[in-house]
């Protein structure tokens, strides 16, 4: 749990603008994060389709996405590595844990983000 806490308190490793919160309100705000990537149903408030706590939530549709992206290749015979890839990475990519920012309200948390554009051609 405190390991949980030192990430959520440290936030996301890109550059951001200075905080406009206070150093309280920063505090109150990763109690809230914390709060919401391990206990069930409070994550809901942030990622409405994240009912077991955001950290599972995420862990799960990482795994889903295995699986499915696994049928797919074995169905499409290997023909179809795009869709394979956009399968892995809309599991895979996004937020794994929720930040003192995304309670805040200052980032929407992405548990389940776009797939990029594949290339034409």
């Amino acid at each position: 749990m405190g390991s949980a806490l030192v990430v959520t308190l440290r936030g996301p490793a890109r550059a951001e603008p200075p905080a406009t919160h206070s150093s309280g309100a920063r505090v109150l705000y990763a109690g809230a994060a914390l709060a919401a990537n391990v206990l069930p149903g409070v994550s809901v408030v942030y990622a409405p389709q994240c009912l077991p706590g955001y950290v599972l939530c995420k862990a799960l549709f990482a795994g889903a996405s295995v699986v499915l992206a696994g049928e797919q290749l074995v169905l499409s015979g290997g023909r179809d590595l795009g869709q394979t890839r956009a399968i892995l990475h809309r599991g895979f990519a996004g937020d794994w844990y929720l930040t003192w920012r995304h309670a805040a309200g200052d980032v929407q948390a992405q548990p389940l983000p776009e797939p990029p554009p594949t290339p034409a051609g």
